[in-house]
């Protein structure tokens, strides 16, 4: 049986609001740990938003490349969203970000408004959604990957209704990436062995957290493209933060080199107090 934390620690107290664990989820993690951390074990499951391109209508007959499926989107609720990609709608006077003198690349224009939706209508219900929920998000990033302090990104919240910017003219680089449209639906998403909040829940022994959060990696869909949550790839875990928005390389038709994916992270108390403007940029390459 797994030894762990007592439960008036405040690492091992259980989220408020318990969230619906698939029955052969919660099997699997009292088989591995016991029911007492097994408990503190689901305490820690968050929700998000699972995203994926909207399938493409097919006049010979139904889509059969929708990939709805293997991210784990239950086709009929998932809410369109936004895009990934293409041009941003910048209002008058707000200026495209850059770094280093560059143009920041647009990885994602999401509306609030449908986001909230998305959580709402395709969740179990009973949680406030904890972003915006009108205007626009905007994830721009340093696409040469130049900064490794993690302020090689930006997110801004502007109001809806601003037409497409152009793309600033750049001598290399590529600040827009062809669009993607995409739709959300609400998922289940659990601790990585590298997460801290898990950790602490058996002191004793790190390899019954990493063992545990193998077996749950197996079981639980892990879409390429996460809005909160946990973060699902070996990315650094900035401390305090937890993961916004992540992006796998092969949701975007872009060429990052040895990247594999991008990850936008906001601390604890920035996503308490709903603030955006100090988000930091996370990478991992292959």
């Amino acid at each position: 049986m797994a030894e762990l934390v007592t439960t008036d620690s405040p690492a091992a107290a259980p989220a408020a609001g318990a969230l619906p664990i698939p029955g052969d989820v919660a099997e699997l993690i009292r088989a591995r740990v016991g029911e007492q951390p097994g408990a503190l074990v689901e305490g820690l499951f968050r929700s998000s938003l699972a995203l994926d391109r909207l399938p493409v209508p097919d006049s010979s007959g139904p889509d059969s490349s929708d990939p709805a499926d293997a991210a784990g989107l239950p086709a009929p609720e998932a809410v369109p969203v936004g895009r990934l990609g293409g041009l941003p709608a910048l209002p008058a006077g707000t200026a495209w970000p850059e770094a280093g003198g560059r143009p920041m690349q647009l990885l994602a224009e999401l509306d609030c408004a449908a986001l909230a939706t998305a959580f709402r209508s395709t969740g179990p219900g009973g949680e406030g959604w904890p972003l915006p929920a009108e205007g626009l998000l905007l994830f721009f990033h340093d696409e040469w990957l130049s900064d490794f302090t993690g302020r090689g990104c930006r997110v801004l919240h502007v109001p809806a209704g601003a037409p497409p910017r152009p793309a600033p003219a750049v001598e290399q680089g590529a600040p827009v990436v062809p669009a993607v449209p995409v739709r959300a639906a609400w998922a289940l998403s659990a601790p990585s062995y590298q997460d801290q909040e898990l950790e602490r829940l058996f002191p004793d022994d790190f390899l019954v957290a990493f063992d545990l959060a193998q077996d749950l990696a197996e079981r639980m869909p892990r879409p390429e493209v996460r809005l909160l949550g946990w973060c699902d790839t070996d990315t650094g875990r900035p401390e305090s933060h937890r993961p916004l928005l992540q992006i796998g390389s092969g949701a975007l038709a872009v060429d990052w080199g040895e990247c594999v994916n991008v990850s936008f992270w906001i601390s604890e108390e920035d996503f308490a107090a709903g603030r955006l403007d100090r988000v930091r940029h996370g990478f991992e390459v292959a």
